[in-house]
């Protein structure tokens, strides 16, 4: 998928978003709802001047995208979500631009949730309708239960981050010398 510089943040932004709401575990803890520093910081991925942030109007849609972005392989079920949510949103497009940046485009109001949404559902769908999709994975780490996008050469990445890496690592380590 060839993308630019805003589309690529937004969809590691979408895939955070998801990973806030929906992982169950993360890098071997259970997850925590995140707080309004934590979404701030998401919408931060995509732009610097995001609005005030109140995490509950973020949590229907980022568990949306999470279940969309969890069940691929399963491509049909994923479109059914982001389609749902892109309705939900009015997802629509316009040029925008913060200060002196280039024009861009977004797809709701940068001023509020909704359009936050709409445009993290529509990086998503850009996803979801290329022919790299299948590089959007869960981590393969034990007790975490984060997804993100493979961005390896040649797509092999297992793991989320260094820390479910190492943790695997350790934990086939000690499985290999209880068996010698």
């Amino acid at each position: 998928m060839q993308a630019t510089d805003h589309l690529q943040a937004s969809l590691q932004a979408a895939i955070a978003l998801a990973n806030s709401f929906g992982s169950a575990e993360r890098q071997g803890r259970p997850a925590v709802p995140p707080d309004a520093a934590a979404v701030d910081a998401i919408l931060r991925l995509t732009t610097n001047r995001p609005p005030a942030v109140d995490p509950a109007d973020y949590a229907i849609g980022g568990k949306t995208l999470y279940d969309a972005l969890g069940s691929l392989p399963a491509v049909d079920r994923a479109v059914e979500l982001v389609n749902a949510l892109l309705k939900d949103t009015k997802a629509a497009p316009q040029l925008t631009r913060d200060g002196g940046a280039p024009w861009h485009l977004h797809f709701g109001s940068p001023d509020d949730a909704n359009g936050w949404l709409a445009e993290f559902a529509t990086a998503v769908a850009t996803l979801l309708g290329s022919d790299e999709a299948e590089r959007l994975r869960r981590c393969g780490a034990d007790r975490c239960d984060d997804l993100f996008l493979d961005s390896t050469r040649n797509g092999n990445q297992r793991f989320c981050s260094t820390a479910c890496q190492n943790r695997a690592k350790v934990a086939a380590h000690r499985a290999r010398a209880r068996t010698s």
